[in-house]
């Protein structure tokens, strides 16, 4: 069999490494993102920091020069360290000496800070001083930077100024606020020309950003690490959804493409795969390659028998063994159910295709073993080989399945090649389902009936009701052929139900109005479809209530092709009917398989010999032997016994030396409508069979019109 080609695997292959890529980039684009952003505020907060530090020594050295102003600044004794400030020197009081004789020199509040900040600058590195435009000690005189924000200050709109900036090329974060003359600060720098109130300058903060900096980089390389190991895990995760859902997608590609139980293509592919076939065949003309469809027998059977896990079972066998009796070049699909379809490739004649259609249907001849069962099976084929008519795949497969049919038709494990009649045939069988979905509402079905005569009476005894369908354009169109096709789409059951009702009521009326002493029976033919239907009992007691007829005088046919496929349903309805009081005849006995097995195991009351016997025994000896045999094997199995097909006078004689109590046929009457069957009554024909003798077999409207002249 051909391997599954990886076209669509590569397919979803390449979507799923471009979807990879995507989430790839789009994933190292936002840890990125979120990197950089954690740096920047990380520098950010490390920089607040900073700026928090330089507000607090700012204030600080608010708070002490306020106090320093307000107590008139500190006298200390004079030092190395303190030594008398010159930048003073113009205040008369700058050195005393106190009352013990102890040398005393004014430190002003910049002068402290100074000496301070200087110490914290040796300590920390923590730069600070007062500064302004005019200034008493010139190591004050501001630099570019305080310049700039003291011009700042002097617009009155901004009240603080900060910046990171390079002294002496290390990085400092500078912070000034300006600063305003007090009362205390007269003493010192009225000289100047300051009064209360003025603007004197304002005191510079630098803090040291290098361990700020310091700190920053250390939480960038925890930042960079944590990130690199998220960016690495996410990686790890593209590539196990990258290998996951590529193989949860392929899987998906592959299910879609194949059935789920024998994990044989489905029609979806074989489709593409007779596409393809057809394309090359375009190209090469010669090129020759055949559609088959398989479809097991009583497959059903096996499952309604061995339950539907044993049919599934079955089907694997039987899908592993087709792949290895076909080709390389070739396919096989499960179509659904038990059929299949086959596409043969590249081969001489259509007899090579029917070489290769009998070896699998050869391999089926054999047992199979299924959960301690050991089944049998067949099948049938239909073949579509290529010609040179433009058919898509879809009617390839669908005319290998008309051919299919035809084989079924034919018999079991045949195989069939499609012609062109047989599509017009299907159309024709479509065309008749579509029309008998209508037929019952337009009143174009019909039942008629045909007398069933008591030979000993020599009168009508009942009737087999019989359906006939009048088409407007197709003419009458015989049970043999629509009937099929009621049960195939599912029709049979409204249309069963239909004609035993009316059968019923027209039958109870006719036995009331002409035979009240002895009421006419009625048979009516059951289709397997409505036997096996496990409501078949109550739906015809449901009749037989609604009609007010007598269980007793209905006779259900059934034949003996329903009890070969339905075997264990058609007894169980059987026997619930019996149980009702409705009477079971077996039509067109003999014509079957294990007749005389059905006669022992079921519970039969009339066994109908074919008319096929019937009518042989004009023709020779054997013919009447049956039908003797046959008779006595009913007297013996005490069934009552009724011989159909009558046609001739010598075939009336020869069953009547018999003693064959009830016969049916065209020698007494042929099928009528209820119509001509009241008038026949009407006539008093029921009491004396004879008389229908000499009525000709003619069209409904000639009988009628010849019933009426006769009486």
């Amino acid at each position: 069999m051909k391997k599954p080609d990886n076209t669509n695997y590569n397919h979803i292959k390449e979507k799923i490494v471009v979807f990879s890529m995507l989430i790839f980039i789009v994933m190292t684009m936002l840890i990125g993102y979120s990197y950089f952003w954690n740096i920047q505020n990380i520098k950010q907060g490390e920089f607040d920091l900073a700026l928090q530090e330089a507000k607090a020594n700012w204030n600080k050295d608010a708070a002490f020069r306020r106090w320093a102003t307000g107590h008139g600044g500190v006298y200390v004794p004079p030092s190395e360290l303190t030594p008398p400030n010159p930048a003073l020197s113009h205040i008369p009081d700058r050195d005393v000496i106190t009352t013990g004789g102890k040398k005393l020199t004014l430190m002003n509040p910049a002068y402290m800070m100074r000496q301070m900040t200087e110490e914290f600058e040796a300590d920390y590195g923590i730069k600070g001083k007062i500064t302004g435009k005019k200034q008493l000690n010139p190591i004050n005189k501001p630099d570019s930077w305080e310049l700039q924000a003291l011009n700042i200050f002097e617009s009155g709109k901004v009240t603080e100024v900060m910046e990171q900036a390079a002294i002496d090329g290390a990085p400092y974060l500078r912070y000034m606020k300006p600063m305003y003359m007090t009362q205390g600060c007269v003493k010192c720098h009225a000289v100047l020309g300051y009064k209360d109130g003025d603007l004197r300058g304002g005191v510079s903060i630098a803090i040291p950003l290098k361990p700020y900096f310091a700190a920053a980089q250390e939480s960038n390389r925890s930042i960079l690490t944590s990130h690199v190991i998220i960016w690495l895990i996410g990686c790890l995760a593209i590539i196990a959804f990258a290998i996951t859902f590529g193989s949860l997608l392929a899987r998906m590609a592959h299910d879609a493409l194949h059935d789920g139980l024998t994990k044989l293509p489905n029609l979806t592919l074989l489709k593409d795969r007779i596409q393809h076939a057809i394309e090359k065949r375009r190209r090469q003309p010669e090129y020759l390659f055949a559609v088959c469809f398989l479809d097991l027998d009583r497959f059903k059977d096996i499952n309604d028998s061995h339950g539907y896990h044993t049919g599934d079972h079955l089907l694997k066998q039987i899908a592993a063994l087709f792949a290895q009796i076909l080709r390389p070049t070739d396919t096989v699909a499960r179509a659904g159910g038990d059929e299949f379809t086959f596409l043969i490739n590249d081969i001489a004649s259509t007899d090579e295709a029917l070489e290769i259609t009998r070896r699998l249907l050869q391999s089926l001849n054999r047992p199979f073993k299924v959960n301690q069962h050991t089944i049998y099976t067949g099948a049938s084929v239909g073949i579509y080989m290529v010609d040179h008519s433009q058919r898509s795949a879809e009617e390839m497969i669908r005319d290998a399945d008309i051919a299919m049919y035809r084989a079924k038709e034919s018999g079991k494990g045949r195989i069939d090649v499609f012609n062109p009649e047989m599509h017009e045939r299907a159309k024709k069988t479509l065309q008749i389902e579509t029309d008998l979905r209508e037929a019952m509402d337009k009143n174009e079905l019909e039942i008629y009936y045909q007398p069933v005569i008591d030979i000993h009476q020599n009168s009508i005894c009942g009737f087999e009701a019989l359906l006939r369908w009048h088409h407007p354009t197709l003419g009458s169109i015989p049970p043999d052929r629509f009937i099929p096709i009621a049960e195939n789409s599912g029709q049979i059951g409204k249309i069963g139900r239909w004609v035993m009702e009316k059968s019923c009521l027209q039958t109870r009326d006719w036995s009331l109005q002409f035979s009240p002493e002895k009421h006419f029976s009625l048979a009516v033919n059951l289709s397997g479809i409505q036997l096996i239907d496990p409501n078949i009992d109550v739906e015809i007691a449901g009749i037989l209530k609604y009609s007010r007829f007598n269980p007793a005088d209905l006779h259900i046919e059934v034949t003996e092709t329903m009890l070969i496929s339905h075997k264990d349903a058609a007894k169980h309805a059987i026997e619930a009917l019996h149980e009702m009081g409705v009477s079971i005849s077996i039509d067109d006995f003999g014509t079957g398989y294990c007749s005389l097995t059905y006669l022992q195991e079921y519970h039969f009351d009339t066994l109908k010999i074919d008319k096929s016997f019937v009518q042989d025994m004009e023709a020779s000896g054997k013919g009447r032997q049956l039908v003797r045999t046959l008779m006595l094997l009913a007297r013996d199995l005490r069934l009552s016994i009724v011989a159909e097909g009558v046609e001739t006078k010598k075939q009336l004689d020869r069953l009547t030396a018999m003693n064959c109590p009830y016969v049916q046929g065209y020698y007494f009457s042929q099928p009528l409508p209820a119509s001509a069957i009241e008038i026949l009554l009407g006539a008093d024909k029921h009491h004396d069979a004879q008389k229908l003798i000499s009525l000709p077999q003619l069209n409904q409207a000639e009988t009628e019109l010849q019933i009426t002249i006769k009486k």
